[in-house]
């Protein structure tokens, strides 16, 4: 069993005693550790956090993440936080039908694929912006400076936040998915309170933003309940924050390899392929937790009914079953199938502004700074908040 006075995690440790919420955990040691998963088999047993199964390869976890009547999503979102508080449960990724269907319906109405074009030009200014202040910086850091304010600009800017709601939303998102195990309950009773206070807000001064439209609109004959509204901003403030940053992050790092980069400028085309490659190689959520309703046996292996699971998105992104040579970043790989959006009715309803913004940021960066470079070891964050990974700083150079 490992203890805490251990200065690595081995891949043996995967095999009984995983826990997502170790800080230990970083870029170099996660992928060994789910290899060693993957080779144990398509279902292993972990004992932290009260004991929970981890389903490892890419067509389990993809099975899985289509049998929502098996692996519920409600009071399942974060392993080993089931009993978390009693507020109810009502962000979309924590519900099932026919409350998820309800709610979702609402939540993807200003973000589908057809309205992409609305946001084009919007995306593309806040980049400049940012793209236009580094230029007179020279060095950088990628994450802090260009990556980590967009995404929050944007979806601030979708659901009408004016500029102090969007500073406020900013530094506790911050907080919050910056918590450790115990700390996490404080920093998101805060953050629920201000989501809370900007619906109330919204509810007696509704304007001409979609925040208001979705307070006071009803969906099969039924205005939302303030406990669903809340659930619902809870889930536009989040999914689009630490995601962003991340892969945006990510497809830079990938991007300033003078191979890819010479590839990308000799055909501009491939822009999308890297983007889906970073995605793949780096997903920033690396799981997702469920809990079963029914007795189910996957692999041989038999779970009872009332347990806990984690699919393991990156892990199965990573399955050689699946992916040849999944370690490597190949942008000649092709058209994938990654589940770095999830899957199923739980499958990121964000995807296409997600796309939209990663492939922005790298046509625009290599507009302006074709020759940038990285000048500094990048600092990963480690696992965050029991089930993200990426960038805490990345140092750069324009040229």
């Amino acid at each position: 069993m490992s203890t805490i006075e251990d200065i690595d995690l081995q891949p043996e440790w995967g095999l009984s005693e995983f826990n997502p919420w170790d800080r230990r955990i970083t870029n170099q040691n996660i992928w060994p550790i789910y290899r060693a998963m993957r080779d144990e088999g398509p279902v292993v047993r972990s004992e932290a956090l009260g004991g929970f199964w981890c389903i490892t390869r890419y067509q389990e976890v993809r099975a899985a993440a289509l049998d929502y009547k098996t692996f519920s999503s409600r009071n399942a979102l974060e392993i080993g936080k089931q009993n978390w508080s009693d507020r109810p449960k009502t962000r979309l990724i924590e519900t099932d039908p026919p409350e998820h269907t309800r709610i979702r319906k609402a939540m993807q109405a200003p973000i589908l694929q057809k309205r992409m074009s609305e946001f084009s030009d919007g995306i593309r200014e806040s980049v400049t912006e940012l793209l236009e202040e580094i230029e007179g910086k020279k060095e950088f850091d990628i994450v802090t400076d260009l990556a980590e304010p967009i995404p929050q600009d944007v979806v601030g800017r979708i659901l009408g936040f004016d500029p102090e709601t969007r500073r406020r939303n900013r530094e506790l998102v911050l907080k919050f998915v910056h918590a450790d195990l115990e700390h996490s309950e404080t920093t998101h009773a805060d953050f629920w309170a201000f989501l809370i206070e900007t619906i109330q807000d919204r509810l007696r001064h509704p304007g001409n933003d979609f925040l208001s439209q979705l307070c006071h609109s009803e969906v099969d004959g039924k205005r939302f309940t303030e406990s669903e509204l809340v659930g619902m901003l809870h889930g536009f403030a989040l999914a689009g924050h630490h995601t962003a940053i991340d892969g945006i992050s990510s497809m830079l790092r990938y991007l300033a390899d003078e191979n890819v980069k010479k590839a990308y400028l000799a055909d501009p085309a491939i822009g999308s392929q890297i983007v889906e490659e970073t995605l793949r190689c780096d997903p920033p959520i690396h799981l997702e937790g469920r809990s079963t309703n029914v007795d189910t046996i996957i692999g041989g292996v038999e779970i009872p009914a009332g347990e806990s699971v984690t699919l393991l998105y990156a892990s199965a992104n990573h399955d050689d079953r699946q992916f040849e040579n999944p370690d490597q970043f190949d942008i000649g790989r092709g058209p994938v199938q990654h589940l770095a959006f999830g899957y199923g009715i739980h499958m990121c309803i964000g995807l296409h502004l997600a796309r939209l913004e990663m492939n922005t940021v790298l046509a625009e960066v290599m507009r302006w700074f074709p020759n940038y470079r990285l000048v500094g070891e990048p600092e990963h964050s480690g696992m965050v908040f029991g089930h993200h990974m990426g960038w805490d700083s990345m140092p750069a150079s324009i040229a």
